[in-house]
């Protein structure tokens, strides 16, 4: 009877971490967290952002190297002592997303366009995904990997 209990333990403790589908609200809002962080900290160069969408640990693996919220920071301060920068707009196609307990992940791509002055200055074009943790009510990146892609 014991080894029963044990296997049935285990099933019920896999089957609770297995992952969903997440809800289409939980959907709609990992999808809105990618877009609010790319415009915030990424186009309006808001750094005062990055507690409202990032968890305090957050990494980004980035074509090859490695940054944290210190990384983001310097980036988004350097950024902001150029005066004649260009404007960055983002767009994402979201591909999937799963759901374990309080996480989330997704992949999606993603492009952005730099203008100035009504002209395209830059284009990118990456494959990324982020997982997203639910702490207090509210979803926040805690990884995001980035591969660039190149021009199509």
């Amino acid at each position: 009877m014991k080894p029963i209990l044990v296997i049935a333990f285990c099933l019920l403790s896999i089957l609770s971490h297995a992952q969903t589908q997440p809800s289409k609200s939980e959907e709609a809002a990992v999808q809105q967290l990618v877009i609010n962080t790319f415009q915030s900290l990424l186009s309006d160069y808001d750094s005062t952002k990055m507690d409202t969408y990032v968890t305090p640990d957050f990494i980004l693996l980035e074509h090859g190297e490695v940054w944290n919220n210190d990384t983001i920071r310097f980036y988004i301060t350097k950024a902001l002592q150029n005066e004649d920068r260009a404007t960055r707009t983002n767009r994402f196609e979201f591909l999937k997303m799963e759901k374990s307990g309080d996480m989330i992940w997704a992949a999606y791509k993603n492009w952005a366009v730099w203008t100035k002055n009504d002209s395209i200055v830059h284009k990118m074009h990456w494959l990324e995904s982020v997982v997203a943790v639910k702490e207090k009510k509210a979803w926040k990146l805690k990884m995001m990997h980035s591969t660039r892609i190149a021009d199509e």
